[in-house]
């Protein structure tokens, strides 16, 4: 009796199992290496499907990992999926979801060149295959992960393979109707996960479970907003207002706002955003975005004027230790400013901590203060050139003002320009992946990365802030779904050792930021250095005036306030308020002086030359003594001191030691005294008539 009881109990144990397996819900994931878990330490747990499976639970989902190492989709491949016993064993294994990512191994030499033509026929009839299986199940394919640049075929037509396969699958998935999961974003934004630069680590494939889990599901942890929303929040005036965010798929958004009630739905991939009509500046407005399960209600929303100020520590410089700093903090405080602050996690002179280092990523490296009034109890930690460019925009625009700080102490540019870009020319891929003491990174730069890093990254993956894209991926991109109408820049102090290659980057910067912003006449105006004795700080301010001749750009002179050790000059509310006038006279189309004498070109005159300047009313100098650090070089380029007389706004340079110049340069001494000033006192410009000097 109990041998018959105990076989019954183990039958419906049996049967009630077999029902529970039935009755779950197959995911097969169909790949190459990536899905297989190459490389992964412990690839039967930490592999993406396994990860997925962790997160779908056992209870509803069987996810199977049918991953080939090395299989192409083209099926005159070199290694084609189809040939596999992984693709055999996808077939019988009757899927109820199936998900695609295959191609990485298509984008090589060995196979792109001579079989492109047939990807997308290939992808298609493959699709079709599994749609067509017993089960019918639902199928949904992917854009690659990355493949980054210091792959040894990036360069050799696998970046244009690349992008050609990106755009093919997009094709591929509106022709066949099936969902479109983007992998490619944003474990672009993570190369430290891609030690080889094509196959991601435990970290990465996290990444990936989560996306593909979120594609199944719909469940993309509900409503939520951007970084820059909140309480106090300033929103451009006189453009379109995106209000965006995420949500879990198919929830209905509303947005009520200036006596508006809008609807959307959550996309896909969780995205959602509702149009507003422009507006004027003015009070704040309430704003409440809600779905059916949870709501976000902001009770102060400005319209106005919103800028972005970046760059390293003289952006970031503080306005309590700005020169006459309490009475900053007493006299120009101003209710319609407000700040909002990102700052650094990790910025350091030692070895970073592993608590620092596990902040030196692209999702966690920036803590973010909210936007805040400009009183006395916010205003002391934010930066002094920024509030003081606000603060004079303000007094003059009479509406609100939204400023943005995210600058980081001792950042070169290659740290704020997008991977995008900078895996584009040769030179700019070898700052992304020769980091260790490269030769064309700043001295400094290098050992401060050495010095905080010392081999630490091997526990913890991660990257330093002043590594290529790192800022850029942290702190600029997240912003680009917000529109602002300006950018002031204050950097360079750690790129003054490259010249030319600053004058690439900073170029590259300009660029960059306005295609993401997709503003292409977005206003960018920077500091020129100021004075300092370090050997090529004459030479960079010249070259930075050069960069005036990119269109919607504005330098403000600083070498008049300088000082001949202190990379860190106080006078920062005279660099805020130099700005200042360069964007109401140029943006906001205010009739006011904003620049000092720019050089403009020279004549020979026998033994003299006649030097010609733009913003030259009133030419003098600020003292009333003789023009200061001033030469003159013949057809030899061997500079002397000269002599300078100022007639009709005209500066006429000679000296007895050159009886055929042909050449001058001013203020072009690493710490300069130059004193020459039009009639509004603002500085002339560092020049030399020699080109790339």
């Amino acid at each position: 009796m109990y041998q018959i009881k105990h076989y019954s109990i183990l039958i419906i144990t049996l049967l009630t199992a077999y029902y529970i397996q039935a009755q779950k819900i197959k995911v097969a994931c169909i790949g190459d290496s990536v899905t297989f878990g190459l490389g992964i330490e412990d690839r039967n747990h930490n592999a993406y499907p396994a990860q997925l499976q962790e997160l779908l639970g056992s209870t509803s989902y069987q996810v199977s990992n049918f991953g080939h190492s090395g299989a192409t989709l083209f099926k005159q491949g070199h290694k084609p999926y189809w040939n596999t016993e992984s693709y055999k064993k996808s077939l019988e294994f009757t899927p109820d979801i199936v998900i695609i990512h295959l191609g990485l191994n298509d984008q090589g030499n060995n196979n792109w060149p001579q079989h492109k033509e047939e990807f997308v026929t290939d992808y298609l009839e493959l699709i079709t295959i599994y749609k067509n299986l017993p089960s019918k199940p639902q199928v949904m394919i992917c854009k690659m992960t990355p493949t980054f640049s210091g792959h040894h075929w990036f360069e050799e037509g696998m970046r244009e393979s690349f992008l050609e396969i990106q755009h093919n699958i997009e094709h591929i998935a509106k022709t066949a109707h099936v969902a479109l999961i983007n992998l490619h974003e944003p474990l672009y934004r993570f190369p430290e996960y891609f030690p080889d630069n094509l196959h991601p680590t435990k970290e990465g494939t996290a990444i990936i479970a989560q996306k593909i889990y979120s594609a199944i599901t719909g469940d993309y942890g509900g409503l939520k907003l951007p970084i820059l929303y909140g309480e106090q929040m300033v929103l451009q005036r006189n453009k379109t207002i995106n209000f965006n965010g995420t949500a879990n798929y198919n929830d209905t958004i509303t947005v009520e706002f200036n006596k508006q009630i809008k609807h959307t739905t959550a996309q896909f991939d969780g995205t959602w955003d509702i149009p507003f009509n422009a507006m004027k500046a003015g009070d704040p407005y309430p704003l409440k975005i809600y779905t059916k399960d949870s709501s976000i209600f902001i009770n102060k929303v400005y319209i106005g004027e919103v800028w972005l100020a970046s760059g390293q520590s003289n952006m970031a410089f503080k306005v309590s230790q700005t020169e006459h700093a309490s009475n900053v903090l007493k006299d120009s405080l101003n209710d319609d400013v407000f700040i909002f602050s990102m700052n650094g996690k990790a910025l350091s002179d030692k070895q970073f901590t592993p608590t620092e280092l596990g902040h030196c990523n692209a999702g966690d490296y920036f803590q973010n203060t909210g936007w805040q009034s400009a009183t006395k109890e916010h205003l002391g930690n934010f930066s002094a050139v920024a509030y003081a460019f606000a603060y004079n925009l303000q007094k003059q625009l009479q509406i609100p003002i939204g400023i943005i700080c995210n600058a980081v102490g001792g950042s070169p540019t290659q740290s704020w320009v997008s991977r995008e870009t900078m895996e584009q020319t040769h030179e700019t891929i070898d700052l992304l992946n020769d980091t260790h003491l490269n030769p064309m990174v700043d001295t400094w730069v290098s050992q401060r990365i050495h010095k905080n890093l010392n081999g630490i990254t091997k526990a913890i993956k991660a990257r330093h802030p002043y590594q290529p894209t790192f800022l850029f991926d942290a702190g600029i991109r997240p912003l680009t779904n917000y529109p602002i109408n300006g950018v002031i820049w204050y950097q360079g102090e750690s790129n003054a050792e490259h010249v030319q290659l600053h004058s690439k980057l900073f170029n590259r910067l300009v660029s960059d930021w306005r295609h993401h912003w997709n503003l292409p006449e977005l206003p960018f105006y920077y500091v020129q250095l100021s004075s300092i004795n370090r050997p090529t700080w004459g030479i960079f301010r010249n070259s930075q005036r050069q960069l005036m001749e990119i269109p919607y750009t504005g330098m403000a002179v600083t070498l008049d306030v300088g000082h001949p050790t202190n990379v860190h000059p106080n006078k920062k509310w005279v660099v805020g308020t130099r700005l200042s006038y360069i964007a109401l006279a140029k943006t906001y189309n205010i009739n006011r002086p904003y620049s000092g004498p720019l050089f403009d070109y020279i004549n020979i005159n026998n033994s003299k030359l006649e030097v010609h300047f733009t913003f030259s009313e009133g030419l003098k100098t600020n003292d009333g003594n003789p023009v200061r650090d001033i030469q003159i070089a013949g057809k030899d380029k061997r500079f002397v001191e000269a002599k300078a007389q100022i007639r009709n706004n005209v500066l006429i340079v000679w000296s007895e030691k050159i009886k055929d110049p042909r050449f001058v340069k001013y203020a072009c001494s690493p710490y300069s005294q130059g004193n020459l000033v039009n009639q509004h006192d603002l500085p002339a410009s560092t020049f030399t008539t020699i080109n790339n000097e």
